[in-house]
């Protein structure tokens, strides 16, 4: 079923947060954090791709991960820096592999490189264990705060891009490549970053669950993020054979 979901949030040091540490987190690889003199070990078994997104003029260093986020630590001296954006967006369980990898590099090519900023990037499978049919692949995107020269790091942050307009153009775009890949495939499917109020859908946004609600979940244990998400799809679902049911006595 199509389903539109972006996420964006900032990396920051102030908040505890380091990009190589989401980095390990998204792609599963030994990431040693030069900042912090840390070495993640975190592994994941459920990585469908993951690669990184330069500009062309970019140093080959920065074509490595472990050289990426060594660059990005070393760019940024203060304790409190945001050293990077993250993304997370959902992705169609209708198309194959090859047609994620390519939505994601849309989006990508169009909002970061095509600017000079570069993007590492994973798309996790999101395992359903008891229906792979619902299965619900996702991507994440580390984006820098910081644009790429030649030489490696600008030496001034990309202000321009804290502006909320490109929070709007980013959530835009994420549907745009998503509705391409659906027509290009031959699917009548579309999704939209507006608002179901906005679309004029009387329905209730499904909300995702964290990892660790989810993990719980898929154990058999209920949560109250799970309980609420099963109240809204049990009230979307009445909503649903409501106008069903009024649209069969209209004919």
């Amino acid at each position: 079923m199509a389903n539109y979901h972006l996420e964006i949030s900032t990396v920051s040091r102030r908040h505890g947060q380091s990009v190589t540490r989401l980095a390990n987190y998204i792609t599963g690889e030994c990431l040693h954090d030069d900042y912090l003199d840390t070495t993640f070990y975190t592994r994941r078994s459920d990585v469908l791709d993951c690669r990184i997104f330069q500009p062309s003029h970019a140093p080959d260093h920065f074509h490595d991960l472990q050289g990426l986020c060594t660059a990005i630590e070393q760019a940024e001296k203060r304790w409190d820096a945001r050293t990077a954006r993250q993304f997370k967006g959902s992705l169609p369980n209708e198309l194959p592999l090859e047609e994620l990898r390519r939505i994601v590099a849309e989006f990508i090519g169009c909002c970061f490189l095509d600017h000079d900023l570069c993007a590492i990037a994973a798309i996790h499978e999101g395992r359903n264990q008891t229906d792979p049919t619902r299965n619900n692949p996702h991507a994440h995107i580390i984006v820098p705060t910081r644009t790429i020269e030649a030489a490696g790091f600008s030496c001034k942050k990309d202000r321009e891009s804290d502006k909320l307009e490109y929070i709007h153009r980013w959530r835009e775009r994420w549907a745009v490549v998503q509705n391409a890949a659906y027509e290009r495939n031959g699917l009548d499917v579309r999704v939209s970053h507006e608002s179901l109020r906005d679309q004029g859908i009387n329905r209730l946004p499904i909300p995702h669950l964290s990892r660790i609600d989810w993990q719980k979940e898929r154990r058999g244990e209920r949560t109250p993020a799970g309980d609420r998400k099963r109240e809204i799809e049990a009230h979307n679902r009445t909503v649903a054979h409501s106008v069903k049911r009024n649209m069969s006595r209209k004919r």
